[in-house]
């Protein structure tokens, strides 16, 4: 399976936030899921996978406007009300961890964002990118060493602007894929919202269960350290992602994960291939 994954088009800008900074902006209120899945443009489709998915209670997330920087907060409660639409936030941005210490959050009407960076995530038509640095960017990150099924790293690219997204297990998979995107010929600026997913015992041991019973009736998916199908596992929630062959299989999947003991949540994001399907129906 190839890492690299693209959705839709990435929304950047140059503007890096300080650390540790106390600040007003406008954000688009998202799930993880979506913010990490469907960078790009706010589209109806964005909207409905926000508010979809929301129902299942997923970790809510802030989308920043002007770079579509993901952060997580500390009070999830201020802004749960509010998926699937725009807010002015405030509160303390760690820009290298990808947090925020949120003290306020109101909705705002996306028609009074008129001007200046904040309306790219509102703006469809984006400058078209150059399909040999998308190329190596993807290679690049495909190539990344110490990726496992327990990895998923992806990417959207704007014109110069590269967006990293996904989860990892390892600080350095995080790090790495930053710096050797950065370096390429094409790419002007990175904005890195890979998370680092928590290394305790209870999700360690997650993983291991649901990549067993994956292993039962899937096995044709796995090979060596790697496979098709990806296991994020956050806070005792599994998130299945990548590509199978038939919608039986993507639901195989969900019971068997389902069957993993302290795994209290199931989010199946595979994608079944349509070119197996219409194969099979011709």
């Amino acid at each position: 399976m190839k890492l690299a994954f693209v959705v839709f088009p990435a929304i950047l800008c140059h503007v890096a936030l300080a650390a540790d900074e106390v600040s007003t902006f406008r954000s688009y209120v998202d799930t993880e899921l979506c913010a990490r899945l469907m960078v790009g443009p706010i589209t109806e489709t964005r909207v409905s996978c926000s508010t979809e998915t929301a129902k299942d209670k997923p970790d809510t997330v802030l989308v920043r406007l002007s770079n579509n920087m993901v952060l997580s907060v500390n009070k999830q409660k201020l802004i749960q009300p509010l998926v699937g639409q725009f807010a002015e936030v405030t509160g303390t941005v760690k820009t290298k961890a990808g947090t925020m210490k949120l003290t306020e959050a109101k909705p705002i009407d996306p028609n009074s964002i008129t001007v200046g960076d904040e309306r790219k995530l509102l703006e469809r038509d984006r400058p078209g990118t150059d399909p040999k640095v998308w190329e190596k960017v993807r290679h690049e990150l495909a190539m990344m060493p110490y990726v496992t099924e327990f990895d998923f790293i992806s990417f959207n690219l704007s014109g110069s602007d590269v967006i990293l997204t996904g989860w990892t297990v390892r600080q350095t998979n995080r790090d790495y894929a930053y710096n050797v995107v950065k370096n390429i010929k094409g790419v002007e600026s990175v904005v890195n919202n890979i998370e680092i997913l928590p290394l305790g015992s209870f999700d360690m041991q997650i993983r291991s269960a649901a990549r067993v019973a994956l292993q039962r009736n899937l096995s044709r998916y796995f090979w060596g350290s790697g496979s098709d199908i990806k296991i994020v596992v956050k806070n005792g929630q599994i998130i299945l992602l990548g590509t199978v062959a038939t919608k039986a299989d993507s639901d195989i999947a969900t019971i068997q994960c389902n069957s993993v003991r302290n795994a209290f949540k199931v989010f199946n994001m595979l994608r079944v291939d349509s070119s197996t399907q219409n194969k099979k129906s011709s």
